[in-house]
């Protein structure tokens, strides 16, 4: 059988975080075979906009925002996808559910996240921003349940942690989840990141996204949605 080859490339963000309430798991997704074309595309915007190293969330400036408003462009021009699970900390109960290991949560969670991005008949290389577990099987875990889940109608030929350092699709992901979880946990301190966040979600708008109606990233969408997707976490009752 010819699969369609797609990459994933996964962060996180404020998962660790004192202050913040919410935090978001997620991942952008491309055929993998367009993987060098849009790295080689991101490499010149940098260049273009003299914004060498790492580029992410914390990284966002008011001297880099023309460098950063432009890779909103991109990604909306290009066949790329984002997805992320929201969850709001307060109301995760690692005690009853977890046995009180809020690491194989954090883990759960990647699996809500991940386990809707995979359709039958594709072929999946997951790349995960890498982190230090206690328990060092989490990935290999990870991966398990994710193929149990398919059943053998997809394959995930790889599911392995890479540094973010040199990944810009990672570093893509790291940006549009830092978005999220910035509006989720209602910041304001920074002028050029509001704006980035409005200008994120007005092109999404303008895509004919109901989603987006209010013009803000603290929202959620179908499970459906393609382009990108926002999944809130409701605990069961």
């Amino acid at each position: 059988m010819n699969r369609n080859q797609v990459n994933i490339y996964c962060d996180e963000s404020r998962h660790t975080s004192g202050g913040d309430s919410f935090m978001v798991i997620g991942a952008v997704l491309c055929d993998r075979e367009k993987k060098r074309e849009y790295v080689h595309q991101i490499h010149l915007l940098k260049k273009k906009h003299h914004a060498q190293g790492e580029f992410g969330w914390k990284r966002l400036s008011p001297n880099k925002q023309d460098f950063y408003f432009e890779l909103i462009d991109f990604f909306m021009e290009k066949d790329i996808g984002f997805k992320c699970i929201v969850v709001d900390r307060n109301r995760v109960d690692n005690e009853t559910y977890n046995d009180g290991d809020s690491e194989l949560g954090f883990y759960k969670f990647y699996y809500q996240m991940l386990k809707d991005s995979l359709e039958a008949n594709n072929e999946y290389y997951i790349y995960l921003d890498w982190q230090q577990n206690r328990d060092q099987h989490r990935f290999s875990t990870l991966k398990f349940y994710l193929q149990q889940k398919l059943q053998g109608r997809a394959k995930i030929a790889c599911l392995e942690p890479v540094t973010s350092t040199n990944q810009p699709l990672i570093e893509l992901a790291d940006l549009f989840i830092g978005a999220v979880g910035y509006q989720y946990n209602n910041r304001r301190s920074s002028t050029v990141k509001t704006a980035f966040c409005r200008k994120l979600a007005d092109v999404l708008h303008e895509r004919n996204n109901r989603y987006f109606k209010f013009h803000r990233l603290d929202t959620f969408t179908a499970k459906t949605e393609k382009k990108f997707n926002i999944f809130r976490w409701e605990p069961r009752n």
